[in-house]
């Protein structure tokens, strides 16, 4: 009787507690859930479709830790951990400096941070006891666009040069140009998405948990990490291969379509065995110590629920709060009058002009409120010139400027040369722009672009991104311009006389700029 009585008075003196935790996860998903639908949309690219996995994965991960196991962690038991609340304030300054500088990575990465503030709150340093598990739900943030760049160049280089010299073993004729492999009959160009960084990610994550569940100590762990980069290219370079030898043996059709795909799988499917494998090899090295299970003794004696009510309503206080400054924050509503982009000037000097309009596809990736797109030619020099100016009322994540290396690179250019200029002004102030130089095949375009940002010149993303939370903190606008240009060059043209034409060009633009983006 006395023990039916005492579990009866435990489930009452939970039910409180319990009901903390959904208020707890309702303001979460209020603040967040905007957010939630940006990162479903970064999920849904190809390079980051395994980020599906990782909750999932996450959760089974904290089931494994429940008790009466290895952990034996007590979730029902709550600590209430004011240690908390800092980590969730700092969580919310980069939810919010994300989004006001649409930097989707800070942004995401407050998302994570908050979720590790709320096991702070609730579980206090026994959290500890779940440094794994939170360690793999991180991966719900997809890398940053320019650690994406870098990664997706140098594994495509290194993978089209190794499976070069695989052909070359194999008594293959072959010459590489770049990321093109000549077979002489036909030629291969790996392109990005067969770069390799699909494999990369998924396979370090797959390190982490191979080296969690079947390898101890350190130096295991950290060594199964250390071949996923090489393993990653070796493998991407035998699928380059395989495509490759298919060419030149007249079974073209079996690098293609469904078979490329597959090859893809089954390539990843490859390096999987080949890291739990290693795995296995490094099980027999060494005797790691015995091992002595870890169990968590739960929650110190509670005094009463004063401490659990005061920091649920002081975490959803700036949930609430939070969500709803973030949906305030991008605005309009401070923008000065500007004419449209589409009464911008067909004529400009000697260059005649054809105003072009963008597909739905382009539209959806360049997020633009306003723009201009047209096709300038000068019958006097046979050269053209692109020109793009998208402009945005307000600016956050998924809806603002970005530099345009990343569309000219995946458009299969390759970048020669890159840097600041200054460009003289009849105003007799020169601005800043920058230039690219850049080849495909035997077609040269030297590009120039810059920000145009609340009457500033930037090209630096990373200056224009902190300009745009100064401004939207200070002035309350986020309201901007991308101006963007290509000269395609003529046969034999030197660099200097394109820079020549494109600066004249450039130099009629920005007298012309006032009246369609306002300072």
């Amino acid at each position: 009787m006395d023990t039916r009585l005492n579990t009866h008075r435990e489930r009452v003196a939970c039910t409180p507690e319990l009901l903390y935790v959904g208020l707890l996860t309702a303001s979460f998903l209020i603040c967040f859930w905007v957010a939630a639908g940006k990162l479903y949309l970064r999920w849904n690219t190809g390079d980051n479709n395994y980020c599906f996995l990782i909750v999932p994965l996450f959760a089974y991960l904290c089931w494994d830790r429940r008790y009466n196991r290895k952990i034996g962690f007590r979730f029902d038991d709550y600590s209430w951990s004011i240690w908390g609340l800092p980590v969730i304030l700092a969580a919310l300054g980069f939810v919010l400096l994300g989004e006001l500088g649409s930097v989707e990575t800070i942004l995401y990465a407050g998302l994570w941070l908050a979720l590790v503030g709320l096991a702070l709150l609730l579980y206090g340093w026994r959290v500890r006891y779940l440094t794994f598990p939170l360690l793999v739900l991180a991966f719900i943030v997809p890398l940053p666009p320019f650690i994406n760049r870098m990664l997706t160049f140098n594994l495509k280089m290194a993978a089209t040069t190794l499976a070069v010299k695989m052909l070359r073993f194999a008594e293959i004729s072959v010459l590489q140009t770049g990321n093109i492999i000549d077979l002489g009959m036909d030629k291969l160009q790996v392109v990005d998405a067969c770069s390799g960084l699909r494999y990369f990610v998924p396979l370090i994550l797959m390190a982490l948990l191979v080296g969690y569940f079947f390898n101890e100590g350190l130096w295991r762990r950290l060594l199964l990490l250390a071949i996923v980069p090489p393993l990653s290219i070796v493998v991407n370079a035998f699928r380059i291969f395989v495509s490759g030898w298919l060419t030149v043996n007249g079974h073209r059709e079996l690098a293609q379509s469904f078979f490329h795909d597959f090859s893809g799988w089954a390539v990843f499917m490859l390096a999987g065995a080949i890291l739990i494998g290693i795995s296995y090899i490094l099980r027999k090295i060494g005797r790691p110590g015995p091992q002595r299970p870890i169990r968590d003794k739960g929650a110190p004696s509670k005094k009463g629920l004063f401490k659990p009510l005061s920091l649920t309503g002081m975490v959803c206080f700036l949930f609430v709060l939070s969500g709803f400054a973030l949906q305030k924050t991008p605005s309009n509503a401070n923008l000065p009058d500007r004419a449209k982009l589409a009464e911008f000037p067909m004529q400009i000097s000697q260059w005649q002009g054809r105003q072009q309009y963008l597909s739905k596809e382009i539209m959806d990736q360049l997020w633009a409120d306003d723009y201009v797109s047209a096709l300038f030619q000068n019958p006097g020099s046979g050269n053209r010139i692109q020109l793009l100016i998208p402009f945005y009322e307000y600016q956050g994540t998924r809806h603002t400027a970005h530099a345009p290396q990343s569309c000219l690179l995946g458009g299969g250019f390759d970048l020669l040369k890159s840097e600041n200029r200054l460009l003289p002004t009849q105003s007799g102030d020169p601005i800043k722009i920058r230039t690219l130089l850049l080849k495909q095949g035997n077609t040269r375009v030297l590009g120039a672009y810059f920000f145009l940002q609340r009457g500033r010149v930037i090209t630096s993303p990373w200056e224009n991104k902190f300009y745009l939370m100064w401004d939207a903190l200070t002035r309350q606008r986020t309201d901007g311009a991308l101006v963007r240009a290509e000269l395609h060059m003529t046969p034999g043209q030197s660099e200097q006389n394109a820079y020549a034409m494109l600066s004249g060009f450039l130099q009629e633009v920005w007298t012309l700029l006032p009246e369609y983006v306002p300072s």
